[in-house]
């Protein structure tokens, strides 16, 4: 169909809406690259979903030891919203969750001593991630509490993701205690 014709014109212009909307055409890698991780995606999401479960339901066994105040995540029975996620959430309670310190030297102190879960601002990923949500915002816009950490759980095994924060819950400790 030819530009130049009063249907084509509506076709190009639509066409283009499409391009401004959803973006160019994907290049066959592009396209190749995201059908193989489609293909995976369930059973990534599932695995993402039981490893925070499991990992909120041990910091919330252990938050006092810890020092952790608070854990956001809908899937713990604990959290306000549990019931609602449980009705709405089918499959699992996502991937991410976060939790707080009582200050912003712990939970900065916490993140850097990690070795599995490295520090990034991503979600989704193979790999677990933590931010430190406060040091990211700008000055005049902070809005998340100074001792909140972010959590994308990735693949890894449970065990190295708990023996992770234990250890660097202890490191942390650590170095609080000897600054006094």
């Amino acid at each position: 169909i030819s530009p130049l014709t009063t249907r084509g014109q509506e076709l190009a212009e639509n066409m283009k809406k499409v391009q401004i909307l959803g973006g160019g055409v994907a290049s066959p890698w592009d396209a190749w690259l995201t059908l193989r991780g489609l293909r995976t995606l369930q059973v990534r999401v599932e695995r993402q979903c039981k490893t925070a479960l499991q990992l909120t339901e041990y910091l919330d066994a252990n938050k006092e030891r810890m020092m952790i105040t608070a854990i956001h995540y809908p899937g713990l029975v604990s959290h306000p919203q549990h019931d609602l996620a449980t009705k709405q959430m089918i499959g699992g309670y996502g991937g991410v969750f976060s939790f707080e310190f009582g200050d912003e030297i712990m939970a900065t102190a916490f993140a850097a001593a990690l070795q599995t879960i490295h520090r990034a601002t991503s979600l989704g990923g193979v790999e677990s991630l933590i931010e430190h949500r406060a040091s990211i915002e700008p000055p005049d816009r902070t809005t998340s509490p100074p001792g909140l950490l972010r959590v994308s759980i990735g693949l890894e095994d449970i065990d190295d993701l708990i023996y992770d924060f234990e250890t660097a819950a202890t490191a942390a400790h650590t170095v609080l205690n000897r600054r006094g």
